[in-house]
């Protein structure tokens, strides 16, 4: 018999059953309460929270994500931790309205509808959902996909916007002896069957009237281009500048998409720029890294907010620079790709 514990939200007073064998993150995401999260395996920290009450088992816990001085304070990774009894948690840092309202996590029966390399090393994925028929999300989230003839999930972000509720589009960056990634190479077609979990994520544009960065590098283009593309057909104008970030030529795509942005949305740039572009490329636009070319471009950001997406070590080097052009760190969300053996999104 599974024993459930009480896991209590202060300062609200907020109350919700976990079993013994579940995260407290788990058990938060099935009963619609939105904590805090990103790769939701223990390495990236954004579900870090201070248990004031209680005795959780986070022996799966990156000691890199959380440092041996914080598990004595009395941090935890929520997504890590198992609860060994009642648990109390405290959120001074979050608003009661930050853990309500999101879409139900279910899971969900997909058939590959087609696949199409975006660049050498960027798989482009359609799945047409087939039960549940339809998913409700917001653009910018992401879903778990099983690998197929494995137990193993990996995250992937969505491309495609919430009105295109019937499908999953999905951009995959291959990886060398990823276990996905040699499933898309050597067996993936169409007809093909997946499970998907989902909607997961806390990254979203948020409804504000602020001008936005956007910031992202390889597959991070997938859930910028959800955002967008909701955006364009919800004639939102708001000032939205987007920096993606390559290394060559071959490794930019959907560049004709994201240039008509710039006539579909009234207030919205898009400034690719590569950090080795080839010879033979010819390259006029931006170069360097993305993180020096966003500094270079907006040396004064103290009004606007910004959205990151990508590797890990784009993202603390966008944080650095957003710091110093004066972006307040409560204004800053950003989806950390952080890996888990082979996995990468």
């Amino acid at each position: 018999m599974v024993h459930e514990y009480t896991i209590t939200l202060l300062p609200f007073d907020k109350r919700f059953t976990c079993g013994e064998d579940e995260t407290i993150l788990a058990a938060a995401l099935r009963h619609g309460i939105n904590l805090r999260y990103g790769c939701k395996h223990g390495g990236c920290g954004t579900c870090k929270a201070l248990i004031v009450e209680g005795e959780v088992d986070q022996s799966e816990a990156s000691t890199f994500a959380l440092m041996d001085f914080e598990r004595e304070q009395g941090m935890a990774l929520l997504c890590s931790a198992y609860p060994l009894g009642d648990i109390a948690i405290e959120l001074s840092d979050y608003e009661e309205s930050e853990l309500e309202g999101g879409a139900p996590i279910e899971k969900f029966l997909a058939e590959v509808a087609a696949i199409d390399y975006l660049t050498h090393d960027i798989v482009g994925l359609k799945l047409g959902l087939v039960k549940p028929a339809q998913i409700s999300f917001k653009a910018g989230q992401y879903v778990d996909v099983l690998v197929p003839g494995t137990s193993e999930t990996r995250a992937y972000s969505m491309a495609n916007p919430p009105s295109r509720n019937t499908e999953v589009e999905l951009m995959v960056k291959l990886m060398a002896g990823g276990l996905f990634s040699e499933y898309l190479r050597q067996r993936v077609k169409a007809g093909d069957r997946m499970t998907l979990e989902g909607p997961y994520g806390g990254f979203y544009l948020r409804p504000t009237e602020r001008p936005a960065l956007l910031i992202a590098g390889g597959s991070g283009m997938a859930p910028m281009l959800s955002i967008l593309r909701d955006m364009k057909e919800r004639k939102i104008a708001r000032s939205v500048t987007f920096f993606y970030g390559a290394r060559a030529k071959r490794d930019l795509f959907q560049l004709d998409e994201l240039f008509g942005f710039e006539k579909s949305l009234p207030s919205f740039r898009f400034v690719p720029a590569l950090s080795e572009p080839a010879a033979q490329d010819n390259w006029t636009g931006a170069t360097g890294l993305i993180t020096e070319v966003v500094a270079q471009e907006v040396p004064d950001a103290c009004e606007r907010e910004a959205y990151l997406c990508g590797p890990s070590a784009m993202i603390d080097a966008a944080l650095a620079v957003l710091a110093q052009l004066g972006v307040n760190e409560d204004r800053i969300y950003y989806d950390k790709f952080v890996t888990k053996a082979d996995n990468a999104r």
